[in-house]
């Protein structure tokens, strides 16, 4: 069993800040706190069970794209973007720069799909790692992140006008 508490620790350390801001980017820190809880225990499931996993990072992050996806199934009503900003924004319109409030509310503005891909891509996650998370293919990823690029840009140039 030390073993096993050994092998958690490491992944844990290694990944639990990754999973919490990927999910905290999607939902805010309360819900994220739990999300992140249930990977790891799925994680802490897969080393008792013995399974054997290439890559911890991709096994996680597919776990929580998952359980994002079942979260939002659950849990989430169709929102406005009005909404969707208000609730997302921890500082008052006054404590952020315009930019600031521009971007958070062009990120908002996008469809669920291309935030997720987009939000995987900058955490360093490539095109291969990303189509195992979200079950499509490298071309298929590069080509919705090259549109999602160009749909955020082009949402942030209309804030400016």
């Amino acid at each position: 069993m030390e073993g096993l508490e050994a092998e958690f620790d490491r992944i844990y350390k290694e990944l639990a800040s990754d999973i919490f801001a990927y999910f905290n980017i999607c939902f805010g820190a309360n819900p994220a706190e739990d999300l992140t809880q249930e990977v790891f225990l799925r994680v802490w499931r897969q080393l008792q069970n013995g399974a054997a996993v290439e890559s911890w990072r991709a096994w996680a992050f597919r776990c929580a794209v998952n359980l994002k996806n079942d979260f939002l199934r659950q849990k989430l009503r169709v929102r406005n973007l009005a909404d969707r900003v208000w609730d997302n924004s921890e500082q008052t319109t006054e404590a952020r720069s315009p930019d600031d409030l521009d971007v958070r509310t062009a990120f908002c503005a996008l469809e669920e799909t291309e935030r997720e891909l987009l939000t995987l891509k900058s955490m360093g996650f490539n095109s291969r790692e990303i189509a195992e998370m979200t079950g499509t293919t490298d071309s298929t990823v590069r080509t919705r992140l090259q549109k999602a690029r160009t749909h955020f840009k082009e949402l942030i140039h209309r804030g400016d006008d």
